[in-house]
């Protein structure tokens, strides 16, 4: 069984969690302002509470992204200090693959396509439909009048900014929709996700985070 610790900032709502034998155990930290300060002590005292070292880990999970260009900094540059300093791989995962995930575990329905979005500011979201198992789709980022998918059967919409953004999703999107989810992206679901499926482990060097968009927001950093 594997050991693994996931750490997770693309939002305001930082999160790392463990998995240790298949049970997974996490916490939760609601201020971005202080997610850089904050989130090597979180580690340390989960560890300290599972009794483990950084060295009898096999891997460490990382959210790569979409979402804050500072949060996404934040994560990727910790996760790839401690697997370099202890030799680790590293697991990056989609944020919105996590969300897609948490919908259908709140739903006990894996099959249930998944529209997944996150508040990208400057009235945009970042978005990606999963309409399989597969957890690969392409993520983007677009106004919600822009979004279009195409289904075969109703959708669950999830995420952050489902309930602000709904009026401006397009009619058509809106009628597909047969639940709204309000989720995080959260370490706890990008740690269960890496002990499940297939995601590819890479190196220090070739982790990286996913900004989607390239512009920065003045004031406050999200891509």
């Amino acid at each position: 069984m594997k050991k693994l610790l996931a750490i997770d900032t693309s939002t305001e709502q930082a999160s790392i969690a463990l998995l240790i034998d298949g049970v997974s155990m996490g916490e939760e930290q609601g201020s971005q302002k202080t997610q850089a300060q904050v989130l090597l002590p979180m580690i340390d005292s989960l560890l300290r509470k599972a009794n483990l070292h950084l060295n009898q880990l096999d891997g460490i999970v990382f959210g790569r992204g979409p979402g804050s260009f500072t949060g996404l900094r934040i994560a990727c540059s910790i996760a790839k200090g401690l697997a370099y300093a202890h030799d680790l791989p590293l697991f990056p995962v989609s944020s919105l693959a996590s969300i897609a995930w948490a919908a259908r575990r709140e739903l006990g329905n894996d099959k249930v396509p998944v529209l997944s979005l996150l508040d990208a500011r400057m009235n945009e979201l970042y978005w990606g439909f999963f309409p399989d198992l597969s957890y690969q789709t392409e993520e983007r980022v677009t106004r919600p009048e822009d979004i279009l998918i195409s289904a075969n059967e109703p959708i669950v919409l999830a995420g952050v900014g489902t309930e602000v953004y709904w009026e401006r999703l397009p009619k058509a999107l809106q009628l597909m929709v047969r639940d709204r989810l309000a989720l995080f992206p959260l370490a706890s679901n990008m740690v269960e996700m890496v002990n499940t499926l297939a995601i590819q482990a890479v190196s220090t060097a070739q982790a990286q985070p996913l900004y989607v968009r390239n512009q920065v927001t003045q004031g406050d950093a999200r891509g």
